[in-house]
């Protein structure tokens, strides 16, 4: 099969790239059929035969292969290299550059690349030389020569070919035809397809691949393994696209996994030196869960090192999001040992195992040619090697412009530090000259000497692809020029990029035209971009920094992203005059002389270029570019170069003064520095696991390397730098470098709780190399010349060092020079001046408008000569003067605006500063070997930053700060070996910051902080290895900022998604860990709020109940109290609290168990947490004190219901001194037995659903129910309650018992019952039975009478009777009677009536007499009497009643009135009653209305007439 013209494709098929034979013959190479012609072979038939099982084997693996590759291969899959072309974008080299590789793409070398990528090695020339690829010279090894078969039968595969070989060829063809050729040549990159079909293309080649192999550049880029595809892109065409989504991952292979790792290793041709720019567009990267695109240079992609050129983060596993989708975004990225990397990390969200995602990734890559189209004095390249002419990038006079002045390809310039004007790079180049526009864009980047862009405005026409004009650091112009000449240009502009410039000035409202044409726009990092947003952004800025509620829309919209691109690292929203104001533009330096128009305004770099700088400047970046583009070492890193200017005999200075200053110290830990409160305390639980700090580094042939001289990080504005520059230094560098604390911290901590990309803040510095006075005579001369002769006012700084003066110059031995000045505006700067020795001669010297600093003058004894000093504007710093014993002369200094730095200096005592009373800033004490106390700082009240105590070998307390009552940051005490407490600091009520206080080994305790209220940020005490006690009896709250610490950076505008934003006051931590000695941690009762983290570890000797109730306050969300020596239970009142998770390993004494519905997640290995606590009293019955035979289980002795038994039973309380919330905790449990003593029908089991019962709910009852166990109790039998109380500690009180219940389900049997009637004619009757029987035994007998059918009484008796007998009048002759008896068994049943046998009365004789005659007439007379007596008596006693009814009644109408009015709101002061019923209320004369909440208690002993009165007046009632 011939190979196929190759072609290239710009979205659809636009030309023909020419082949290899004319492309050869233009260089003059040896012309080639494609065809291959015949030539003489070189190898003889014995050599045939020699290799034919060689051949064989060879076939028989391609025939397999290509087999199965045809049965599972989706439609058009490649094996290897793809036809030249395809791709399109800045990486495709301009027309004339390019050709296919030497074989073209014929389907046997494809099959031949297909074998050896899959590393079989086997007889690949040989293959090659079968199927047409060209052995020797080109030829195939059976395709012509002398051999008398060549052309022996034209229907053979390979014609000449020996039998062997023809008959495995014919099989390898018959297994050809059945793959679709036309498919898997298909001129159609995948790509280019529809999404349904680049699917499921993708997700066939997914489950084709398996490990580390190549594919075509185009079919590589839609397979996705973490052990990395390798894409080899072809020399002709050295661009390629990559494709993944979550739709092919979840219908192809890999599994259900809570991850996914793409790996791509781009490899490209050797044409491409290293250092080669790749442009990396990023067309589209989305995804619903934390995702991260990082591309390396070079194959390393294990560690996050100087390789890492870009990454892209769409939130991280603490939550944070940066933007949630990334479109249109170009990076560039340089090849190292000719290739790239490009990695991508799918995770889920913190919290979330799912397996499900949702993702999308398309991005292009291709290289830049350093410069294009190259001028006519361009040097051309040196001859290349063999084969690699047509690989070289064209000459100039290669090149040619079309009709309409369109450049081929794209225009590029990078990484030119010597073109300095776009006129110069177009001067003497006819194609810049006449060009009118591009066809794919414009490319403009990271040239450091780059400062105008004048006419470009030639270039009209950008056809397809994107201008990216970005990281020109000097490149300063109007911003509205360029947006103006941008919308003059037509065509498709993908894309515009103008980031890391010097853009300034107001957008214009034109920038809104361009954003409707360009979807992209990013005008980043041009610091001087400033005024109002153009209007249509109004709406986002609205709702990002207003809250104005589409936040959540803008998001979706990408209109977040535009905002960002917009508004990061510029001044958009602050008014340009107060750029002007705030001496940005122009900038002035330290010592007041403004900075040369379009002076160096460094920042960072995305490209890692080590930035120049010049002798004045300033250096910026912010928070939130650095964040974004997670830059490396070099990306912000400023060098200078020391020269002969600045190696001269007095040397320099360097100078740098902070403006303002922000570092991330967080280490994920929190927004921006809030966790640490700004302050760095280099500690891994505050500060960790990685930091941003700004250094500064001199380099020499002894530190090659370099040494750090300087070190500042975090969110508090550091003092003044002065570096007095060494003739041996060959370079000063500035970086921004990330340093790891020294060690890991295992502490579970609250994770963020917002979705949010923060700016915290932005570090701005001017710096200036200075030649310092170093003579007296300088000195003199250089007052003499600044200062005001009326005002004594010397009008610039003082800077004065290495004053080593020999031969012409005096020795500065003191400050006489200046002894006519009062006042010093800007700095005074005297360090390493070993002949000072005192400051006499400034006596007059009243105020410095900026910093006083005096460091490493080795001779200096004194400082008296200050004697006038009352204010220092900005830090007074004294450093290295190892001389200096006191600050006698500082006396009249009462407020330094800065910071106060005392640091390496012989000072016995802090006498001479008895009169400074305000420090703005910081105080630092640090490395002061003699210093024993705080003396001489008595006035100080106020510290406006941190307080930093660290390296003092001899303090041993505070002793001095006794008026010291405000830190407006941290207080960092650490490793000062012999403080013994805190004596100084019993005034301390507040710190707006954190406090930490480390590895002081003397340190006993620290109760004096007896006053401290609040702790605005974290708590943390830890590893002083004499802590006994610590105290804190008055504090209120600890990690709860309501402010900023006054030197922490102003700026802190944040784009928040307003509508989920949490409160984050509380990411703080409360720490007491590694106090080996530690006995006693108590902490007032009446704090009212604890930060998110609560830690306490790893003090063995901190023993007790855990402190639950410290716990439940405010808002801990993380607690860990591992490795003390706590004991007790789990307070059940915590799983109700905001605790998410507690720690509890190594305590073990923790014991009892714990409410199986608490959500709260519990880690408690090495305890005895779900086992009983030793020595626990047991819960107690709450009887038991009045009576403890009440203690009891209640229940019926017998039932009839097989089913169920209710019972009740007394509450238990606890006996042991545990927290009152623990009478919650107790439990009960239940058993039944067949006797007293044991549980054999039903074990214990919790009884859950309890009712309260009896006098105050002292009773509980239950009904044990076992219809849903299908079984029912024996009836006969007598079964016993058992129940017991425990608690969460497992201490279970003794067993109660019921007197047992017998089950009786069957009513008494009258099988054998009987009953008797005997009734005379004169009344007397009398009924007998007998023969009932019952298990449960007989509880009462209903006997009924009847008379005629009819009931004529019912008697219940007990069920020991057997007879009744009773007397009946009106007895007829021939009245029928009759009886009938029912039983009721102990059981409640019923037994069936049983009936007598009618009977008739008879006559009884024995019953008359006489006598009865005589006692009925007695008894009439008694009668008649007893009567009479009755009623009297009544009448007299209804007649009492009456009148005490009426007296009753007008009492209670009174009563009635009165306290209808008083609950009406009246009284006598309301007038609202007659004088007459005043008296009658119940309030006196000076009472309160109701509403006036007077409280009234109405006691009514009389039940009934209460009633009546309820009943007449309810309400009043």
């Amino acid at each position: 099969e011939q190979a196929r013209p190759p072609t290239t494709l710009e979205g659809d098929r636009k030309s023909v790239t020419p082949g290899r034979e004319g492309e050869e013959q233009q260089r003059g190479a040896r012309p080639t059929n494609p065809a291959g012609p015949r030539a003489e072979p070189e190898e003889s038939l014995a050599m045939v035969t020699r290799v034919r099982s060689a051949v064989r084997l060879a076939l028989a693996l391609a025939l397999s292969v290509l087999v199965t590759q045809a049965t599972v291969m989706p439609d058009g899959v490649a094996l290897a290299q793809p036809p030249p072309g395809g791709g399109g974008g800045p990486g495709r080299p301009p027309p004339g550059g390019g050709r296919p590789p030497p074989g073209g793409g014929s389907f046997g070398s494809r099959v031949l690349d297909g074998l050896r990528d899959a590393g079989t090695g086997l007889a690949t020339d040989l293959v090659g030389n079968l199927v047409g690829g060209g052995g020797p010279g080109g030829q195939g090894l059976w395709q012509g020569g002398e051999d008398e078969r060549d052309n022996a039968n034209p229907l053979q595969v390979i014609p000449g070919a020996p039998p062997e070989i023809q008959g495995a060829a014919d099989l390898l063809l018959g297994s050809r035809d059945n793959v679709d050729v036309e498919k898997i040549t298909a001129d159609r990159p995948a790509y280019l397809l529809p999404k349904d079909e680049r699917v499921s293309k993708a997700i066939g080649l997914n489950g084709l691949h398996a490990g580390p192999s190549a594919f075509t550049p185009e079919m590589a880029g839609m397979v996705c393994d973490s052990d990395g595809v390798s894409i080899k892109l072809d020399a002709s065409d050295p661009e390629g696209k990559i494709w993944y989504s979550s739709d092919v991952r979840k219908n192809g292979v890999g599994g259900a996994t809570t991850e996914v790792t793409c790996l791509w290793i781009v490899d490209f041709p050797p044409n491409i030196p290293d250092g080669t720019l790749i442009a990396v567009n990023t067309d589209s990267f989305k995804s619903e869960t934390p995702a991260k695109l990082r591309v390396f240079s070079g194959m390393q992609t294990c560690v996050e090192d100087d390789s890492l050129y870009t990454r892209l983060q769409i939130g991280n596993e603490r939550g944070f999001s940066r933007v949630d989708a990334v479109q249109r975004m170009i990076s560039f990225v340089p090849t190292r040992d000719n290739s790239i990397a490009i990695q991508l990390d799918i995770t889920q969200a913190p919290g979330d195992s799912s397996t499900e995602f949702s993702f999308e990734l398309e991005l292009r890559y291709g290289p830049l040619y350093k410069r294009y189209p190259p001028g006519p004095n361009t040097p051309r390249q040196p001859d290349p090697p063999p084969g690699m002419a047509v690989l070289l990038p064209p000459a100039y006079d290669e090149i040619e412009l079309r009709e309409d002045g369109i450049l081929p390809g794209y225009l590029s310039l990078y990484n030119s530090n010597g073109t300095r004007t776009f006129e110069q790079m177009a001067a003497g180049n006819p194609l810049l000259e006449d060009m009118t526009g591009t066809e794919k864009g414009v490319f403009i980047i990271n040239n450091q000497d780059f400062e105008s862009l004048d006419g470009i405005q030639r270039i009209k026409m950008i056809e397809d692809g994107p201008i990216v004009i970005s990281n020109n650091p000097r490149l300063r112009m109007p911003v509205a020029e360029f947006i103006d000449w941008l919308n003059g240009v037509d065509g498709n502009i993908s894309s515009i990029d103008l980031s890391f410039n010097d853009l300034y000035g107001q957008i214009p409202e034109s920038y809104c035209d361009l954003l409707e044409r360009v979807p992209e726009l990013d005008l980043s990092q041009n610091i001087n971009l400033c005024g109002a947003v153009p209007t249509c952004m109004e709406v986002v800025e609205a709702a990002v920094l207003g809250g104005g509620g589409r936040i959540k829309s803008a998001f979706e919209s990408s209109e977040m992203q535009k905002f960002a691109l917009l508004w990061t690292g510029t001044s958009v929203g602050s008014p340009c005059d107060a750029i002007e104001r705030e001496g940005r533009r122009p900038v002035e330096s330290f010592d007041g002389e403004a900075l040369p128009d379009g002076s160096l305004r460094a920042t960072c770099s995305p490209l890692g270029y080590m930035a120049k700088l010049e002798d004045r400047g300033e250096i910026v970046f912010d928070s939130l570019s650095v964040d974004l583009q997670d830059f490396k070492a070099t990306s912000c890193a400023w060098e200078s170069a020391i020269g002969e200017s600045r190696s001269s005999r007095n040397g320099s200075v360097l100078v740098l003064h902070f403006d303002d200053f922000y570092t991330s110290i967080n280490g994920g830990h929190g927004l921006c520095n809030d966790f640490s409160s700004g302050h760095n305390f280099y500690n891994p639980l505050l500060n960790g696991p990685l930091m941003d700090e700004l250094t500064v580094s001199v380099f020499n042939d002894t530190y090659k390397r370099g040494l750090d001289v300087f070190r500042a990080s975090g969110s508090e504005l550091p003092a003044p730098f002065v570096l007095d520059i060494d003739p041996s230094y060959k370079s000063v560098q500035l970086n921004l470098v990330k340093t790891a604390t020294a060690g890991m911290s295992s502490v579970d901590l609250a994770g963020s709780m917002n979705w949010t990309i923060p700016q915290c803040g932005g570090t701005s510095l001017k710096y200036a190399f200075v030649e310092p006075i170093s003579t007296l005579e300088d000195l003199t001369s250089f007052v003499a010349k600044y200062r005001n002769t009326v005002t004594g006012e010397v009008g610039r700084s003082i800077v004065v060092a290495s004053c080593n003066a020999t031969g012409n110059g005096t020795k500065i031995e003191d400050l006489s020079a200046l002894e006519s000045v009062t006042k010093i505006k800007g700095d005074l700067i005297v360090m390493n001046c070993p002949t000072l020795r005192s400051f006499a001669g400034a006596e007059k010297l009243l105020n410095v408008t900026d910093s006083v600093m005096v460091q490493m003058n080795s001779g200096l004894k004194s400082i008296k000569g200050f004697t006038s000093l009352r204010s220092v504007g900005g830090s007074l710093v004294l450093e290295g003067n190892k001389k200096l014993r006191n600050l006698t002369g500082l006396g009249n200094l009462t407020q330094i605006g800065g910071s106060l730095l005392l640091s390496r200096t012989g000072l016995r005592s802090f006498r001479g500063l008895e009169g400074l009373e305000d420090i703005g800033g910081r105080l630092s004490i640090v490395s002061n070997s003699y210093i024993s106390d705080m003396d001489g700082l008595n006035l100080l009240s106020r510290v406006g930053a941190s307080m930093v105590v660290k390296y003092n070998q001899m303090l041993k307390s505070f002793s001095g700060l006794g008026k010291l009552t405000q830190i407006g940051g941290s207080m960092d005490i650490q490793l000062n070996q012999k403080l013994f407490n805190l004596t100084g600091l019993e005034h301390l009520i507040s710190m707006e910051g954190s406090f930490a206080l480390f590895n002081n080994p003397a340190m006993e305790n620290m109760d004096q902080l007896e006053s401290l209220l609040r702790v605005g940020g974290s708590f943390v005490v830890g590893s002083n290895e004499d802590l006994v006690s610590i105290q804190l009896p008055a504090v209120k709250s600890i990690g709860s900022q309501t402010s900023v610490a006054l030197h922490a950076t102003p700026d802190r505008r944040k784009l928040l998604d307003y509508e989920n934003v949490s409160d984050e006051s509380y990411n703080h931590i409360f720490a007491v860990e590694y106090n080996t000695k530690l006995r006693d941690l108590n902490i007032s009762d009446d704090i009212e709020g604890l930060p998110w983290n609560f830690y306490v570890g790893n003090n063995q000797y901190l023993s007790g109940w855990i402190p639950w109730d410290l716990l439940t306050k405010g808002s801990v969300r993380m607690a860990s109290l591992a490795y003390n020596n706590f004991s007790g239970p789990v307070d059940p009142y915590l799983c109700e609290s905001t605790v998410e998770k507690i720690t509890l390993n190594g305590n073990k004494d923790v014991c009892g168990s714990v409410p199986e519905d608490c959500p709260m997640d519990i880690v408690a290995a090495n305890t005895n947490l779900r086992k009983p606590c030793k020595d626990i009293v047991a819960p107690t019955c709450i009887l038991e004190s009045q009576d403890e035979q009440q203690c009891t289980v209640i229940a019926p002795e017998h039932s009839s219901h097989p089913k169920e038994i209710t019972f009740t039973f007394p509450k238990y309380e606890l006996e042991d001194g545990l927290p009152e919330s623990f009478n919650a905790s107790i439990e009960y449990q239940f058993a039944v037995g067949t006797h007293p003593e044991k549980a054999n029908v039903n074990p214990f089991t919790r009884i859950e659903e309890i009712n309260n019962t009896g006098p105050n709910g002292t009773f509980m009852s239950y009904t044990w129910n076992v219809e849903d166990r299908h079984i029912s109790l024996i009836s006969g039998l007598t079964y016993y309650v058992l129940v017991n109380a425990y608690d969460l500690t497992g201490a279970t009180a003794k067993n109660i018992v019921s007197g047992g219940t017998m089950i009786d389900v069957m009513p008494p049997d009258v099988t054998d019952a009987k009953v008797e009637l005997n009734v005379d004619e004169d009344g007397p009757y009398r009924i007998k039975w007998r023969g009932y029987e019952s298990k449960s035994g007989i509880s009462n007998y209903k006997v009924s009478l009847l008379r005629d059918g009819k009931v004529v009484n019912t008697t219940s008796v007990m069920g020991d009777t057997m007879s009744l007998d009773g007397i009946l009048d009106g007895i007829k002759n021939g009245t029928i009677f009759s009886a009938e008896v029912v039983a009721e068994s102990m059981a409640g049943l019923e037994s069936p009536k049983v009936m007598s046998v009618a009977v008739v009365p008879i006559p009884d004789s024995g019953l008359k007499n006489d006598r009865i005659l005589v006692g009925v007439g007695v008894g009439v007379a008694l009668g008649c009497l007893t009567t009479a007596g009755i009623i009297s008596f009544f009448v007299l006693r209804h007649l009492k009643r009456q009148r005490e009814k009426e007296k009753e009644e007008r009492w209670l109408r009174k009563l009635n009135s009165s306290v209808f009015t008083y609950l009406q709101g009246t009284g006598t002061q309301a007038h609202k009653l007659a004088s007459d019923q005043g008296s009658e209320s119940l309030s006196d004369s000076h009472s309160f209305d109701a509403d006036r909440h007077k409280n009234r208690v109405f006691i009514f002993t009389d039940i009934q007439s209460s009633t009546e009165l309820c009943e007449q007046d309810a309400d009043a009632y």
